[in-house]
């Protein structure tokens, strides 16, 4: 792997994501950032750009990023208070004046440079200073959304990498009908869930050596080999035990917890699991999760 290609992670939201970027960025040579939608507005303007003319799309992207990088390095979550993650909920560390001098010459240069080539600078300068600051000469870069734009981003990134994390559907279920967001029942959990897990199988088949698929479950039962194949695909050094030794318990409590997988044996009822397979029984089957 070319040490520049760009590394992103996405999925179902409650699949993971977090965990896989938290791990991935306990490796000494790979710094993670997340949380970034910002990235996805941005690809949003640019396409409304076309449409409604380069000086609207720089009053809007600019209003949108001097609200967004208002309570930097914060970032609004809803995360747990048992979901403890070594980076924490989310991990940006470029500060709201660098963000806003660099957002302010990408829309200067706009309408001198190809739309997709100036999204591609802005973003490789925040994640340039986020690194520097982190020390570490790569970024691997994750917002779960990233699933449902793939085209857009491989748009800016032609040689991006995509790592597709992915989680038993039901549990998914079990997760996000807690939040605020996102379905509010079994039957459209099944079908939110079946949707985004196709548009990363479709980004797959057209990009077998650039899409990674990561189980949850595995970096749970035997996070060893499953760290162990995503370090190989990425070309890092296989430095295992700097990730793991962080993960078997600390002061900041974070540790792996395999009694997760499974919970929707404990909350669904068997209509609720009629209900949930009759949507996306062929999903659960193709990535071989059972009964």
């Amino acid at each position: 792997m070319n040490p520049v290609e760009p590394v992103l992670i996405g999925g179902a939201g409650r699949s993971g994501t977090t965990l896989v970027v938290d791990m991935l960025g306990l490796h000494p040579h790979l710094s993670p950032i997340y949380e970034t939608d910002f990235v996805l507005r941005l690809l949003k303007w640019l396409l409304a750009g076309k449409r409604h003319g380069v000086e609207e799309t720089r009053a809007k992207f600019e209003a949108y990023m001097d609200e967004w990088t208002r309570p930097l390095p914060i970032r609004p979550h809803e995360k747990r208070p048992q979901e403890r993650y070594h980076h924490g909920p989310h991990y940006i560390l470029f500060e709201r004046e660098f963000a806003m001098e660099r957002t302010r010459a990408f829309l200067a240069d706009l309408g001198r440079r190809a739309p997709t080539e100036a999204a591609r600078g802005l973003i490789e300068d925040l994640f340039a200073e986020h690194r520097r600051r982190d020390g570490k000469p790569r970024w691997v870069n994750k917002t779960p959304d990233y699933i449902d734009h793939l085209p857009d981003l491989q748009a800016v990134f032609p040689d991006m990498r995509f790592i597709h994390v992915v989680r038993d559907g039901r549990d998914v279920a079990c997760s996000v009908l807690t939040r605020s967001w996102g379905p509010s029942t079994i039957k459209e959990a099944a079908s939110w869930w079946r949707e985004k897990v196709l548009k990363g199988f479709e980004f797959e088949n057209a990009n077998p050596d650039h899409c990674l698929v990561v189980r949850y479950e595995d970096l749970l039962l035997e996070p060893k080999s499953a760290l162990a194949r995503v370090f190989a695909w990425l070309g890092a050094e296989p430095l295992l035990e700097d990730v793991l030794t962080n993960y078997a318990g600390d002061e900041k409590n974070v540790r792996l917890d395999p009694s997760r997988i499974g919970d929707w044996r404990k909350t669904f009822g068997p209509s609720d699991v009629r209900t949930f397979e009759r949507k996306a029984g062929d999903i659960l089957k193709r990535l071989e999760y059972g009964e």
